[in-house]
Formats: structure tokens, sequence, C-alpha cells
């Protein structure tokens, strides 16, 4: 059995393997890591020399990791946090800081509940360092799963990897459309006028799109067209642009509703979609001091307030009311 060369295996090219895996590209991971492409390729030879295996694999559509590449990065990002954990607390020995939080959260969770937890966070701690990566529910899991990221919030995404989940949070999806795109029956969409129209989703690893698909094949509802966008704002002006119809989480598009830029909606036959979101920690690891005084502050948090964010009932986006009357926006185009 071949021994791995320790020497060669650098922090940087374990850096680089993991931007790889991320981006899909070379190219973009050298950017990310600094380095010019020429380097990378030689930092991605020697790796791959040292480890005694095959790394990675080209094509014409990108580079992606081969089933010994994968190996490598999982043990590669849990490497790089225990250096990076070093750091900090040989930082925080001289007085240099007091540590750094680092999460990663979906989209909801970043715009809906965490920058008033956060500011809290800033104004007990003021020399803390903060990090938060907005990204799919499932990419997530992985940052938490690689050491990455401390911890995560997310929404329902199935996993197998080795992380405790706590709910905190029961979101719900709503459809949206354009004023007048969709006609209503009893005050909801019927799965037949639904069909009429392209449903627009998220990517994969998207637990609002994995929530929706699962519902609605529930039903029996199978769309007879799919448009797929990486992003929500991609989605909502796709949307307030007739492309079709689409469901959201009803925290986020609230003030698109109560701009009339957009309808919400159920569907008839359709159970309200319930989304839970989680808090995400590594299985059978103790919380750093930063990670527990965010925690801390979450436990404290009153999720009665989110309530309060939604639309008062006289206001709901979802009434009988909302859908007789609603507001037209005058020739609003997206970004």
């Amino acid at each position: 059995m071949r021994e791995v060369q320790m020497e060669n295996v650098h922090p940087l090219r374990l850096r680089l393997l993991l931007e790889i895996e991320r981006t899909g590209s070379i190219s973009a991971a050298a950017d990310q890591c600094a380095i010019a492409q020429p380097s990378a390729s030689m930092h991605l030879r020697t790796l791959e020399t040292a480890i005694g295996q095959r790394l990675v694999s080209r094509s014409v559509r990108g580079s992606s990791l081969t089933p010994a590449g994968r190996v490598v990065a999982s043990h590669a990002a849990r490497a790089l946090a225990t250096l990076d954990t070093m750091r900090r607390e040989l930082d925080a020995l001289d007085g240099r800081n007091v540590g750094e939080l680092t999460l990663a959260a979906s989209l909801t969770p970043s715009v809906v509940l965490l920058p008033r937890i956060l500011r809290q966070l800033s104004d007990r701690h003021p020399g803390m360092d903060i990090r938060l990566r907005t990204l799919p529910s499932e990419t997530v899991v992985k940052e938490v799963v690689r050491g990455t990221a401390g911890i995560g919030i997310a929404g329902e995404v199935p996993t197998t990897d080795p992380v405790v989940r706590r709910q905190i949070l029961v979101d719900e999806l709503v459809g949206i459309a354009p004023v007048g795109l969709v006609r209503f029956e009893g005050g909801c969409v019927t799965l037949g006028e639904l069909a009429r129209h392209a449903l627009v989703v998220g990517g994969d690893g998207s637990s609002t799109r994995i929530v929706t698909e699962r519902y609605l094949a529930r039903a029996g509802y199978r769309p007879a067209r799919v448009c797929v966008f990486d992003s929500y704002a991609a989605i909502t002006s796709a949307v307030a642009d007739g492309l079709g119809v689409s469901f959201v989480s009803r925290l986020l598009v609230r003030e698109h509703v109560e701009r009339g830029e957009l309808i919400a909606f159920r569907v008839s036959g359709v159970e309200r979609m319930a989304r839970p979101i989680h808090i995400v920690q590594p299985a059978a690891t103790e919380l750093r001091a930063e990670d527990a005084a965010f925690m801390a502050l979450l436990d404290e948090a009153p999720w009665s307030a989110v309530n309060r964010w939604q639309p008062a009932a006289a206001v709901d986006p979802l009434s009988a009311e909302a859908y007789r009357a609603p507001k037209v926006l005058a020739q609003a185009q997206p970004d």
C-alpha cells in the first residue's frame, strides 16, 4: 500500500481541491485561491502525486472530483477547519481577536431570521468577526460536515451525513404569480389552472424545491414545463415578468405582495406546504466559544417576532380580500 507523501499535502492544495469541487472549474478555483491557473494545475499534479491517485476529472463541461478526490476533499475540509481553529486560538492568546463565527444558512434564515440576532451578537461581542455564507440548504449541511461552517441553518433536506438537527421554526411555502395570470376559485388556484402555467423552481439542493415538489406530487400534479433558476431574485423577477408561477417562503415574499408586484396563493386540494427550518451542527463535536454565544442568543430569540413579520389578518396576501382586489404594479420590470 503506497504511503501518502504528507510533506506535499499543503493547505493551499487542499483548499484548491475544495474550490474545484465547489466551482466545477480549475480556473475559478485558482481565482478563489488567488493563484494563476498554471500554478493551480501544478499544485494539483503535486497533490495527486502525493496521494497516489487521480483526484480531478476534466471534461469540456468543467472539472469534477473523482471518488478518490471526494474522499480527500472530505478530510481536507476538516483539516483546514482544524488549522483555522488553531490560528484563532493563537490569535486570542495574543489578544488580537476574540474569535470568528462562521455560519452557513439558506436564504430565508439569512434574510429574515439572522440579521437581528447577528446584530445582538455583535453588540455583546464587539471584537468577534462574523462570516455568513448564504447557500442552498443541501450545501449548508455539507459545509457543516466539512467543518467550513461551525453552525448551519437550513430548510428540510434529506441527508445521511453525521449532523445533529434541531427545528427552530416552521415556514410556509406559498404560490406566487403576477397579477392577472392565474384564475381563482374560492380564493385558491386549482391544480388544473396551475397546470396551465410553467413551474419556476430553484436549483438542486434547494429545500424550497424539494418541499414544493413533494407536496404537489402527493396531489397528483405534474408540471407541463419546468424552468430552473439558481437564485430567489431571478425566480421572483421571472414570475413578475409572466414566465410562470413558483412557490417560495411566505416570509420572503410578503413585501413583494404588499407592493403589488406579485400575488400569493394556495392550491385547492393541496395541504399547506409546511417547511421546517433547522439548526445544523456537527455530530459529536463540542461547540466553540463563538458558536456557543450564537446559540445562546438563538435560544433567547423571541420566535413569536417572526409571526409579526408576516402580514396581519387584515392585510394577509393569502386572504380572499387580497384575491378580490389585488394591487396592480404599473409596468414594473425586473432588474
